[in-house]
């Protein structure tokens, strides 16, 4: 009797050995993904730091505190985008950790994204050196619509089956939440600076409670 072809030891050894093959190319290129991301992130909040211009003086306590608070709204903007960038980094890994494989479009998605990381430094330097409502405009709308980025690029992940198995719609819904907290209270900011471009930076200040709150209210 001939034996079946596909019981041949040498050709599931093949099988076995292109399947190897495959997910060391996919692990590969899953790890540059991570790779050139983690870059682009520790570049911008890099950055941020260079928009804080040095006191002129510093001669006495009086005219030190004087000097601070004449750049406190880049003080301010540095701190929020900070740990906006950083949120952001850790939504991001905790993302690509449910992301078993990808394609073309998901890698372009994540360039979009990344994107609208690299540009938070120019948008926080405008508010220092352009004081007024529109920085705060564009600078919110730059945090809205890094999220917004990011959001498809997840609903993206799970509409064409990118993500692990255990990824189930309930954590679907709670990764969106946590995403478009910030956009919402950005979004908002947007309104607030129509009339009073100081109040909407006072309003970043939610953003310290906003997730407990959505969680609370999410469940």
């Amino acid at each position: 009797m001939i034996p079946d072809k596909h019981n041949r030891p040498g050709i599931v050894n093949e099988g076995m050995g292109d399947l190897e093959e495959e997910l060391e190319k996919r692990n590969e290129g899953m790890n540059r993904l991570l790779g050139f991301s983690d870059g682009v992130f520790a570049i911008a909040i890099t950055l941020l730091i260079l928009n804080i211009e040095l006191p002129e003086s510093t001669g006495s306590v009086a005219v030190g505190i004087s000097q601070l608070l004449e750049i406190w709204p880049d003080i301010l903007s540095y701190v929020i985008s900070f740990l906006v960038i950083g949120n952001y980094w850790i939504g991001h890994r905790g993302i690509f950790d449910d992301v078993e494989s990808y394609d073309g479009t998901l890698l372009w998605l994540n360039i979009i994204y990344l994107m609208f990381i690299a540009f938070i430094p120019f948008s926080t330097s405008l508010i220092g050196e352009f004081p007024g409502s529109v920085p705060v405009i564009v600078y919110a709308g730059t945090i809205t619509l890094t999220s917004i980025a990011l959001t498809v690029l997840w609903r993206y992940a799970w509409a064409y089956d990118l993500l692990d198995a255990t990824v189930n719609r309930e954590k679907l819904r709670d990764v969106t939440y946590g995403i478009l907290t910030p956009a919402s209270i950005f979004a908002g900011s947007i309104l607030i600076a129509l009339a009073s471009a100081e109040w909407a930076m006072y309003s970043w200040l939610l953003l310290l409670i906003a997730d407990p709150i959505r969680k609370r209210l999410t469940g």
